[in-house]
């Protein structure tokens, strides 16, 4: 678990000096950080397997798939004019980015090249 915890948080800081925002990363942030992560994987998990007849559909009128169109939905809930973090969270964006940059499946659905910020080579996976 230490290791899932140190690549969470390299994640984390990463995504953060990117935009050049300063949180203190901490125990309870780290929580709610894989909190984020494990929801958002149990979350798609549960969505593939109630919509694998439609996997390959793209959506009339936004040409996108299923696949990508959960994504922006797990995105969309952070949206807001004040993109400043709320103790013990993250910011906003962060909650967004974090979990995707670590899961292949949106990777996969988005073709983002392999060792780029959205497709790093080293993920933060447990099971």
């Amino acid at each position: 678990m230490d290791y899932v915890m140190m690549t969470l948080q390299r994640s984390t800081r990463s995504r953060l000096s990117l935009r050049g925002q300063e949180e203190t990363l901490s125990d309870e942030l780290d929580s709610e950080n894989l909190a984020d992560l494990v929801g958002t994987k149990m979350a798609y998990d549960a969505f593939e397997h109630t919509v694998s007849e439609y996997r390959d559909e793209n959506l009339a009128g936004l040409n996108m798939s299923v696949q990508q169109l959960f994504f922006v939905n797990h995105c969309a809930k952070e949206c807001s004019e004040d993109n400043s973090a709320v103790p013990p969270y993250a910011s906003p964006r962060a909650r967004c980015i974090v979990p995707l940059m670590n899961m292949r499946e949106f990777s996969s659905a988005f073709g983002c090249a392999a060792r780029t910020p959205m497709n790093p080579h080293e993920k933060c996976t447990f099971w």
